[in-house]
């Protein structure tokens, strides 16, 4: 891993530069560490595609668990852009502080009726501030977009 600057701050003593872009591997590093953390990750059966500062990918597989009764749940879809989206601002935050979502808004373009093959969430952060931060993402099925979504990310200290 790339040592990065550190800017200690009142805040958090010891914490990393967050102002300071990440290399695309400990972009990745970070994300894949947070994933690992998390129960509904492993719930949902999201995957890291792939991850560089301010920008992550995710994809989820398909399947009949999805479905609500014959379209992927639009609920299967929010989640994935939310978790791309959170993740994106984490790849500058991790590990010294946390993001939440504040707000979020997801446009459905068009529904997905396959039970194979997978989505892909890929999220962008639009503008990283010191506490709030806007993100766009964008779902896709096969290559064609199935839903938009536009985000605001809170960081807060990370629990421990």
């Amino acid at each position: 891993m790339t040592t990065t600057p550190t800017n200690p701050g009142p805040t958090n003593p010891g914490a990393r530069d967050v102002t300071v872009p990440r290399e695309p591997a400990d972009a990745r590093a970070a994300v894949a560490d947070v994933i690992a953390q998390q129960p509904f990750a492993r719930l949902m059966g999201y995957k890291l595609v792939d991850a560089a500062d301010l920008a992550v990918t995710l994809s989820l597989p398909l399947g009949m668990h999805l479905l609500q009764p014959y379209v992927v749940h639009g609920g299967a879809m929010y989640s994935l852009a939310d978790a791309a989206s959170t993740l994106a601002v984490l790849t500058r935050l991790w590990p010294d502080f946390w993001a939440s979502t504040v707000e979020q808004s997801v446009q459905f373009l068009r529904p997905v009726t396959a039970t194979r093959g997978e989505i892909v969430a890929f999220a962008h952060v639009r503008r990283f501030g010191k506490t709030i931060s806007f993100v766009e993402a964008t779902v896709t099925f096969e290559g064609r977009e199935v839903a938009t979504s536009r985000s605001t990310q809170m960081r807060q200290q990370r629990p421990r």
